[in-house]
C-alpha cells in the first residue's frame, strides 16, 4: 500500500544491503508543525550520517516511480 517511489527506494536499499531507510513522508507526521519543527532540527545529522540519499525528484506524483 506504499506509494512505488517508496517501495523503489526500499527495493535500492535492499539490493545494497543497507539496514535502514528514512523516508521523510513516513518519519514526519504530516500536517504537524510540531513535529516538523522536531525533525527538522535533527535533519542535518540524519542526512549527514546517510549512505545514499535517493529523490524522486523526476516524479511528479506519487504514483510514478524513482526510474
Amino acid at each position: 500500500s506504499l506509494p512505488k517511489p517508496f517501495r523503489e527506494a526500499i527495493e535500492v536499499i535492499r539490493e545494497l544491503n543497507i539496514d535502514d531507510i528514512w523516508i521523510d513522508a513516513l518519519c514526519v507526521i504530516q500536517d504537524s508543525a510540531g513535529d516538523w519543527s522536531h525533525e527538522a532540527s535533527q535533519m542535518g545529522e540524519i542526512f549527514m550520517n546517510t549512505f545514499i540519499t535517493i529523490g524522486a525528484s523526476g516524479s511528479q506524483n506519487g504514483h510514478q516511480g524513482l526510474f
